[in-house]
């Protein structure tokens, strides 16, 4: 199983400017886990950043109201989520907390799993908390 790092509505980081703050899902589609990250203002809540993500790939879902989001679960799973602190100067991730909608992503070798992926954060010190 690949792990791919996928953001979603995060404004570029200036250097030297304010960490970035947001949300987190972690999901598992084809055989492949995929980290979502989302800037907070322009995705409150985990479940529209997973519609964004349903949305992207084509796969077919709904809202059966404002807040719950169907989709067909045999194609996707979700694991979880959690909130997320970036630091592109210091070049640090923190992840903590839990998704309410989703429950606790799965921490276990989540890090390691994160510095492998082919993306610009792999390089970065991981903290889970």
């Amino acid at each position: 199983m690949r792990t791919h790092v996928v953001t979603d509505a995060l404004p570029v980081a200036a250097a030297g400017g304010p960490a970035l703050t947001g949300k987190f899902l972690q999901l598992v589609w084809r055989g492949d886990e995929y980290l979502v990250f989302a800037d907070a203002a322009a995705r409150r809540f985990h479940n529209q950043i997973l519609a964004c993500f349903l949305a992207e790939r084509g796969i077919e879902h709904r809202w059966r109201d404002e807040q719950t989001l169907e989709f067909d679960g045999a194609q996707l799973t979700v694991v979880g989520g959690g909130r997320f602190r970036l630091d592109t100067v210091a070049r640090t991730l923190e992840l903590r907390d839990n998704s309410q909608a989703y429950g606790r992503f799965a921490e276990s070798g989540l890090a390691e799993r994160i510095a492998a992926a082919d993306h610009a954060w792999s390089v970065y010190r991981i903290t889970i908390l």
